[in-house]
């Protein structure tokens, strides 16, 4: 049994803590809230600090009414407060959609595979006022979020081995609580992908609870035993980045490598710079390449079966984007230029450049120009720093990975007429690369050694 919060956790406490999750957050804007208790599952009511009814199999409605929360079973209303709680009041099921069912949770926010889902939730489920929106927190053991996060990142379909890494490497990062994204609310991670994606019990399978329980309280530590922040994103795209490049942090365990078995000819590209970019994006050693990210391990008609259920579909080893210099125009002034300061920065008129100007070790932009006209004709030049701030201003959502080269197709008058983006990897690519840790299990690997190929200097260690 959880015994203290995340937030009190250390590793002399030798006790499975539990975490509070954001499931709704304030920037969803969410003013009422549907949900469903089982009916193999009894759940009681507390509004503020007085205790309510035992509810079981009921539907139920969460909304704002005046400053306050009103819980509402149909058409009667079963009791108004500045917090209400839904208490489980026996041990729960670890099992597919086990628990309460709550309808259109945002997933995916401000990347370009946001949408709204069903997620089934264990434990105690908290609804708050935040400054006039509702705030749903999920308050779970650690090693159930695990068992949740392990099948929203990735399915639970995926090979034994993967699984147990990808288990040891989530709990890794959120038992190092290196940083809280949301200091300001009441819980210690969000549901989504800047923190990690968790979906409760809605995904479970057999195989990923039983991941969980192999590897329970088992985490990633440096030469001095602490428990390092054990990054990773979906796809390196054959080289990963250092948490230097990325965040201008160092970070133990961490380090740009290539995704490939030792004497892979895979290892010329590192680093991947400007000379080597083209052959490294698009050359025909990639049909026959043996990096454990590529489709020559995991092929893209079988991604499907292993990624996230909300995981767009797509080619997440190379990829091109295509623009109309109007549309990227479109697309700066919404995600860039909306943003900064009129009196410092000048309005985007015409665009008349865009280049990379700094890259990291997996040739990803860390820094990018772009040239451009006012309204006045005048010509300007701003630069954005940042590969998140990179992807985030070339995409109407997000784009893909900054690990792209640009190609400029001009008119007579030497404006871009089109501009194409081609790329590697989906996410920022440092630390574990999901795909290629796959790849890896499918190719026969250990856990051990996948996580020993990704993060350098690290021992398996079971903190309780």
């Amino acid at each position: 049994m959880s015994v203290c919060s995340l937030a009190a956790w250390d590793m002399e406490t030798r006790q499975e803590p539990s975490i509070r999750v954001g499931i709704i957050l304030p920037e969803d804007e969410t003013h009422q809230v549907r949900l469903s208790t089982p009916k193999d599952d009894a759940y009681r009511v507390w509004l503020d600090d007085m205790s309510g009814p035992i509810l079981q199999g009921a539907s139920l409605e969460v909304q704002i009414d005046d400053r306050r929360l009103v819980l509402r079973g149909g058409d009667t209303a079963i009791g108004k407060a500045g917090i209400i709680r839904l208490m489980p009041e026996a041990e729960q099921r670890l099992a597919q959609g086990a628990g309460a069912l709550v309808r259109g949770v945002v997933t995916g926010r401000g990347f370009h595979w946001q949408k709204r889902i069903h997620t089934s939730l264990n434990g105690m489920l908290e609804f708050r006022l935040h400054e006039d929106h509702l705030l749903l927190v999920n308050e779970v053991p650690l090693e159930q979020y695990l068992a949740g996060v392990l099948t929203a990142e990735m399915s639970g379909n995926c090979p034994v081995e993967y699984l147990k890494t990808q288990v040891v490497v989530a709990r890794s990062w959120v038992l190092a609580f290196t940083e809280n994204k949301h200091p300001d609310l009441p819980f210690d991670r969000c549901n989504d992908d800047d923190c990690q994606r968790y979906h409760g019990t809605t995904s479970l399978t057999p195989a990923a609870v039983e991941a969980v329980r192999a590897t329970r309280g088992q985490v990633l530590v440096d030469a001095s035993g602490e428990v390092i922040d054990a990054n990773y994103s979906k796809s390196c795209g054959g080289v990963s980045e250092t948490p230097e490049n990325t965040w201008s942090v160092a970070k133990a365990g961490l380090v740009a490598m290539v995704d490939a078995p030792t004497g892979s000819q895979a290892r010329r590209f590192f680093p991947v710079t400007e000379d080597n970019l083209d052959e490294y994006l698009t050359g025909s050693w990639l049909a026959h390449t043996d990096i454990f990210c590529s489709p020559a391990v995991v092929p893209d008609d079988e991604v499907t079966r292993y990624i996230g259920k909300v995981d767009e579909r797509g080619n997440y080893f190379r990829w091109q984007i295509h623009y109309d210099r109007e549309d990227l125009e479109q697309v700066l002034r919404d995600k860039f230029f909306a943003r900064q300061d009129p009196g410092k920065v000048a309005t985007l008129s015409t665009l008349m450049d865009i280049r990379v100007t700094r890259r990291g070790l997996s040739g990803r932009a860390i820094a990018m120009d772009l040239e451009y006209l006012d309204p006045m004709r005048q010509i300007h030049l701003v630069q954005l720093t940042d590969q998140h701030k990179i992807r985030d201003a070339l995409h109407e959502k997000f784009l893909y990975s900054s690990a792209f080269r640009i190609d400029i197709e001009r008119d007579p008058d030497g404006l871009p007429r089109r501009i194409t983006l081609t790329g590697a990897g989906w996410g920022h690519g440092v630390g574990m690369c999901q795909i290629g840790a796959l790849g890896m299990a499918l190719k026969g690997y250990t856990c051990e050694q996948i996580v020993r190929h990704y993060f350098e200097g690290i021992d398996i260690y079971a903190c309780y």
